[in-house]
């Protein structure tokens, strides 16, 4: 066996040893100072996720306007060649006619 092994098997038969427990409930007001410390604004761990989140959204957007600035030529050609709608056109009626 290797150390590992070893030591589990200690820690086993150690626990197997221990007398059981009476009571295992939590002693008088430990909810409350979980709770306090949990909401006290001193204790936050500082994160940088909100800055650092705040900063690639900031790149994504400028990439994306300048994916549109490259982009920008074809996209209104797209729009330009498009033929305005008449007001007989209904797109729903063509699909209908389609199946006949």
């Amino acid at each position: 066996m290797n150390p590992h092994d070893q030591a589990w098997q200690k820690l086993v038969a150690a626990a197997r040893r221990a007398p059981a427990a009476g009571d295992e409930s939590a002693p008088y007001g430990f909810s409350t100072r979980v709770a306090a410390l949990a909401f006290d604004p001193a204790r936050e761990a500082p994160s940088n996720f909100g800055r650092v989140s705040l900063r690639v959204a900031g790149i994504a957007c400028l990439f994306a306007g300048v994916a549109v600035g490259f982009n920008y030529k074809a996209i209104a050609s797209a729009f330009e060649d498009e033929p305005a709608m008449a007001a007989g056109d209904d797109p729903a009626a063509e699909v209908a006619n389609l199946d006949s």
